[in-house]
């Protein structure tokens, strides 16, 4: 992983608005299952307008030449698809049931400790960046921080 100080304003902005994503999608999905019954429709009408939306930008920025590469793909590459599915069934379900904040936290906490695995041991080409006592300090402070925003404020 690059320094933070190598990423782009533009790089910042754009993973952070991915990020406030994320909690968006989860909430309107929610909002889809309970309104319809199935978060299973919600699930497919999400990956059909994401699927359109997608195939647009393919189409568009004239990327769609790439399709000739995907047989050379080693199948394992093809599990993201299966991933997102299980999240965004996943988020679906659980946002109704628990809230989006406390479901966004256990999400927060699992990406950042199987990102650190992955950077540690380099997996699927990235660059590698092992985990030393600082990661590790800095992750537990995230995690301190992010379970104190969701703990409910002592009574008065």
């Amino acid at each position: 992983m690059k320094d933070l100080s190598a990423i782009s304003l533009t790089g910042m902005a754009w993973a952070f608005a991915a990020g406030a994503g994320i909690p968006l999608m989860a909430t309107l999905n929610g909002a889809v299952a309970k309104a319809t019954g199935s978060p299973a429709l919600a699930v497919v009408l999400l990956f059909a307008v994401g699927l359109v939306a997608s195939l647009a930008v393919l189409v568009t920025s004239g990327q769609a030449v790439a399709v000739n590469r995907l047989q050379a793909l080693p199948a394992l590459w093809f599990a993201g698809g299966l991933i997102v599915a299980f999240y965004i069934h996943s988020v679906t379900v659980l946002v109704s049931r628990y809230g989006v904040a406390n479901v966004i936290l256990f999400v927060m906490v699992a990406q950042l400790m199987m990102s650190a695995v992955i950077d540690h041991f380099g997996w699927w080409g990235v660059p590698r960046k092992p985990i030393d006592p600082t990661r590790v300090t800095g992750f537990i402070a995230v995690v301190i921080g992010l379970i104190l925003t969701q703990s409910d404020p002592p009574p008065r």
